[in-house]
Formats: structure tokens, C-alpha cells, sequence
């Protein structure tokens, strides 16, 4: 039946890409038809969760797939932030449940407890969350640290919408009460705190995609995936809420261990779960089921040399650190879904 739903929408796109049905919601998609939009969002989401080298074949196919949901998944919350939907029905996948390590826990809590914590803001989970980039190099970096904005048209909306799912989230047995109580089993959050916490988790996604910020490619490379400009623009803020919302129910502290063997090679970190291989974690020197010797190339890795100046395989200037930190995990994510944005927009228009 998916299979059949793609099929359709690609043929919709095909033959009728001149008709244009009014939008609900003024998004950076609103150039498309609706079906063009479904699909491109579907892809993009396919290729966050599957892969980014992918051919736009392939992520179809891989799109189809029996019991494949990310898309969808993606795509119904998208739906709900642009307000053409009022309730969101679809969960994560069964295998996307929290897989926890009491050694990364407690990792990722030193850090932010024991460095990131500068009482910031009265609620821990922002001071606790909310570093600036780079967090562990001295290096200053004020055009990827562009001031919060909180006054544009979308605001209350978003944030309601978004408070409406995190106290959901927080008063279940969802993913996000799960993670909240396995951090930090003796403290809890007040409705105002919730309510503090979705403002500044909607400001901070639209502040860094409407900032204009832009990256030169700083390194060849022959791979379509890696554009020689990323314009964070090119993504309505509704996107990344969605897959903010499938990746970690809005939980900043979320992870998730790839572990083969009863070994951690990589790990897929905070808010959007950027991926990055285990060997760059210091406790990777330390833990013998933590990395294997070889940091391979993981998103982390690779955005980090191509855009923001590192070198391979190296943390020159941003770390792993980054990915904890509301603004780096929001900026590297923003980053990747303009990299897919760009690959496959060309066979959508």
C-alpha cells in the first residue's frame, strides 16, 4: 500500500507539477505542490535515518520498504507543526526504544553538570543543555551563535503545538519520561517548566534556520552529497521540530549505541541523534566495548571537515560535546537535511 502511495505521489509530481494547492502554514517548501512536498520530505527523512549517499532510486525503494515508518513518521509530524493536522498518531519503531549505558549516561551528565552548568537560565534542562559552539575549544564561532529570536509570526503557535506533545510525552510512558527519569530520577518539571523549555527548544530551531547563515565547502570532494554552499534557509523549522520529535520525544540528553559484537562503534546523540563513531568520545581510551580503533566516517566526522574547519577524523574545533548542546545538535542536523535538500530537490521540481 506505501509503495503504491509513492508510486502515486511521484507520478502526481510528474504530470501536474504546475498545479498549486493552497498552503496551510508559510513554510521554506512553499514553492511546491503538496505532492512534491510529501515526497521530498519522505526522501529527505529516508535518507536522515538511512543514509545520505543513497540515489534518489534507491531512497524511493528504501522508502517503500514493508514495515519501513521513519518517513512516515516524519511526514505526519511535519503535518502536525504546519497545523494541517491537529493530532499525531504514529510512534518510533520498535527497535528505536532507548537502549541505555550507564557509562555514556554518565559521561554526557559530566559534561553537562561539570561544564556546560553556568546557571544560565533557572530550569536545569536548559542550563544544562545550552552551551554555546564550539562548547570545548576556545575558538570563537558568533555567526553559528546567532541571538535567540522570539518575535515572529509563528511562534505561539509552534510552541503550543510543541508544549502540547512534550507534557503529553512527560505525563506517559513515553520515550521522553523514560530518558527524563533515567537522568534525573529525583528532580521533575512543572508545567512552566515545560512551557519555558518548548519556548526556547522552538526558538533556538528557528533562530538557526532564520539567520541566513550560510557554509562554503571547504574540501573537494566529487560526492553529490556535499554542495559547495548550505544555505540552513532552505529548511522550515516545522522539519526539523519533526525530526526532533522522531529522533528523541524532545529529550536533549537521548542517545542511541550502534553495537555490534557487545561493542559501541558509534552513537547517535542528543536532540536530532547526529551520528558520530565512538572513537571520538575520550572514554572510548579508557572502555574497551567503546569504539574500536578506528573513527571511520561518520556525520559528525565528515560535516565537521567539510564545513566547520576540522580536520579528518580529528576534533580541532568541534567535538562530540557539540552534538549534547541544543544549538550544535540543531546545527548539525539543519546542516545534513540541507545537504539531502539539495541533492534531491532537483528531481522533485
Amino acid at each position: 500500500m506505501k509503495r503504491i502511495v509513492i508510486l502515486l505521489l511521484f507520478l502526481t509530481i510528474i504530470f501536474s507539477s504546475c498545479i498549486r494547492l493552497p498552503k496551510v502554514e508559510d513554510t521554506n517548501f512553499s514553492d511546491l505542490t503538496n505532492a512534491q512536498k510529501e515526497l521530498l520530505i519522505r526522501l529527505i527523512a529516508t535518507g536522515y535515518n538511512r543514509g545520505g549517499n543513497y540515489t534518489f532510486e534507491k531512497l524511493i525503494e528504501l522508502a517503500n520498504e514493508n514495515g519501513y515508518g521513519y518517513d512516515d513518521n516524519v511526514l505526519e509530524f511535519y503535518k502536525y507543526f504546519i497545523g494541517e493536522i491537529n493530532y499525531t498518531t504514529k510512534t518510533k519503531n520498535l527497535e528505536d526504544v532507548p537502549n541505555y549505558d550507564p557509562v555514556i549516561k554518565n559521561y554526557i551528565k559530566n559534561i553537562t553538570e561539570e561544564h556546560f552548568k553556568n546557571d544560565s537560565s533557572n530550569l536545569f534542562l536548559i542550563d544544562y543543555y545550552d552551551e554555546k559552539l564550539p562548547s570545548n575549544s576556545n575558538k570563537l564561532y558568533p555567526a553559528l551563535n546567532p541571538i535567540r529570536k522570539t518575535k515572529y509570526e509563528k511562534r505561539e503557535n509552534l510552541i503550543n503545538k510543541l508544549y502540547s506533545k512534550i507534557t503529553e510525552y512527560y505525563n506517559s510512558s513515553s520515550t521522553f519520561k523514560a530518558w527524563f527519569d533515567y537522568y534525573y530520577p529525583d528532580k521533575s518539571l512543572s508545567e512552566n517548566d515545560l512551557k519555558n523549555f518548548s519556548e526556547y527548544l522552538v526558538d533556538i530551531a528557528y533562530t538557526y534556520l532564520n539567520s541566513n547563515i550560510e557554509l562554503n565547502r571547504l574540501k573537494y570532494t566529487s560526492s553529490d552529497l556535499y554542495p559547495k554552499k548550505i544555505k540552513l534557509n532552505d529548511i522550515p523549522v516545522e522539519l526539523i521540530l519533526a525530526i526532533i520529535m522522531q529522533e528523541s520525544r524532545f529529550f536533549p540528553g537521548s542517545f542511541r549505541a550502534e553495537i555490534s559484537n557487545g561493542n559501541i562503534y558509534a552513537l547517535s546523540f542528543g536532540l536530532t541523534h547526529v551520528l558520530i563513531d565512538a572513537d571520538f568520545l575520550d572514554i572510548s581510551n579508557n572502555n574497551i566495548d567503546i569504539g574500536d580503533g578506528n573513527k571511520g566516517e561518520s556525520n559528525f566526522d565528515l560535516i565537521s571537515y567539510f564545513y566547520l574547519g576540522n580536520n579528518r577524523n580529528e576534533e580541532t574545533y568541534f567535538s562530540d560535546w557539540d552534538l549534547i548542546t541544543i544549538r550544535g545538535s540543531i546545527l548539525y542536523s539543519a546542516i545534513y537535511l540541507d545537504m539531502l535538500y539539495q541533492k534531491l530537490i532537483k528531481y522533485i521540481k
